[in-house]
């Protein structure tokens, strides 16, 4: 009689001879070349989520192709690593839309009902006057350079301008740097969209940008009723806020699920500006190179007259292209970004590769970020001043806002304060996972000295000059769970 070993080995085998011969039964000879791993379903699934970015790249670096299978449980996803199979994607914005994952969003992460939802989808998720395109040519048109962003970036500039005086009163403070970048931006941030209401948000940092703080949601969620219920976003709120809420009373939706979408649109502005600010702060304080560089360049925008230091933020876009260079290195070297699409209806990639309906496209940028074909040699380094040279161009899509909002800090920070860190010495990059994030958390606290630099008043302003934005391509700011800590 077998022992159990022997029929628990026999079972295994059979499981897995199983599992392999169903992935080939489902694969159509016509889709991108499948990938197993050590057990079929299960090894892909377990990669992606415990080795997250390292996974794609050590698939690329293995398998040399430019897009392949994943079969995990539920639906095959198509990855990609190469930037011509993209730009394809790219051209069937019908087939291969972005719009379900937002309203994925709105149903999973935000909670809006099912009522909401159904008037969402509308009869049609994809119709060009349906809610989800609306909403994004509100957003657009609230973010594009002119006015709206000039006032966007003003309000930002004070509280950065506010938090910097507070340091210098205390004289020299130690610091958590991630802590100061973080409640920085969110307060800049919710400040810009809800102008005149920073008590709206008070206690709400970090737990609303937390899995668990279902409590601090739902606070949230009844401040927006008030806020919504009464107009008050007509008396101070942004534009972008001011267009959306446009869209979302013309698409009848109820007064609680605005309050839940705008609870994510809070997440959504916040989610990734703190990790990026972090790491645009880190890569101009670390290295001693690009901190004389960079700070150099922007000690040029400061004016000196009797004892009072005035800078211009809106100044840092135009006259600082070591600074912007630093920014769009950082979205490329910690970058973590990916970009999901799902498949409504069987694709055809050129002659060459069939994506299934009812699939999944996953680009994560991590792939063409550290292509050696597109960046060259010196790929695996950071170098500040590779976005100076010919050709190094981002998309025509940009994110103006945030790329302002965190080029300001980093200008602030250089000017105002001389940072020592512990013992002296620049520890290595402290990069932690990037939980869902455009880019990555730091992986431990790293305490600073904030040391005050000229005395006398300072004056930070932002004039409405020419601001139409920085080369920052649309998916380095976009994770594929923007809405979600």
């Amino acid at each position: 009689m077998p022992s159990a070993l022997a029929l628990a080995v026999t079972a295994i085998a059979v499981i897995y001879f199983f599992l392999r011969a169903f992935v080939y039964l489902r694969h159509d000879s016509r889709e991108p070349k499948p990938i197993f791993g050590a057990i079929p379903y299960l090894s892909p699934l377990f990669g992606m989520l415990i080795e997250q970015d390292n996974f794609y790249k050590r698939m690329r670096d293995e398998t040399h192709l430019p897009i392949y299978t994943l079969n995990i449980p539920g639906v095959p996803v198509y990855i990609v690593n190469s930037l011509e199979v993209l730009q394809r994607i790219d051209r069937h914005i019908d087939t291969l839309p972005f719009a379900p994952v937002k309203a994925q969003t709105c149903k999973k992460v935000c909670s809006v009902s099912q009522a909401g939802i159904s008037k969402i989808y509308g009869d049609n998720l994809l119709a060009q006057d349906g809610y989800l395109y609306s909403h994004q040519r509100a957003s657009a048109q609230a973010g594009a350079p002119g006015a709206s962003l000039n006032a966007l970036s003003r309000s930002a500039s004070k509280v950065f301008a506010a938090a910097f005086d507070r340091v210098e009163a205390r004289g020299r403070t130690a610091v958590d740097m991630y802590e100061f970048v973080r409640d920085a931006t969110f307060n800049a941030t919710t400040d810009a969209m809800y102008a005149g209401l920073p008590m709206l948000f008070l206690g709400f940092l970090p737990n609303i940008l937390a899995r668990s703080a279902c409590k601090a949601r739902q606070r949230l969620v009844a401040a927006f009723i008030d806020y919504f219920g009464n107009d008050r976003h007509l008396d101070g709120g942004s534009l972008f806020v001011q267009l959306t809420n446009k869209v979302n009373d013309s698409t009848g939706l109820s007064l609680v699920d605005k309050a839940r979408i705008e609870v994510g649109q809070v997440a959504a502005a916040t989610f990734n500006t703190a990790p990026g600010a972090y790491w645009c702060v880190w890569a101009v304080l670390s290295d001693p190179v690009v901190f004389k560089d960079c700070r150099e360049e922007v000690m040029r925008l400061v004016d000196e007259v009797n004892g009072t230091h005035t800078i211009d933020l809106a100044r840092v876009r135009t006259e600082c292209p070591l600074l912007v260079s630093t920014l769009q290195e950082v979205m490329r070297f910690y970058g973590t970004a990916a970009s999901l699409r799902l498949i409504f209806e069987d694709t055809m990639l050129g002659d060459e590769y069939l994506l299934k309906k009812g699939g999944a496209v996953l680009m994560p940028n991590a792939m063409f970020h550290t292509d050696e074909t597109l960046w060259g040699p010196s790929v695996g380094e950071f170098d500040h001043t590779r976005f100076l040279k010919a050709g190094r161009r981002g998309s025509s899509t940009k994110h103006p806002a945030a790329a302002t909002e965190m080029l300001a800090l980093m200008a602030l920070i250089l000017v105002r304060v001389d940072v020592v860190p512990p013992g002296g010495e620049w520890p290595a990059a402290p990069i932690g996972l990037s939980a869902g994030r455009a880019l990555p958390l730091p992986s431990k606290r790293v305490l600073v000295d904030f040391i005050p630099r000229a005395a006398g008043k300072w004056r930070v302003i932002f004039t409405d000059k020419d601001n139409s934005g920085v080369n920052l391509v649309a998916e380095d700011m976009h994770s594929t769970n923007s809405t979600n800590s």
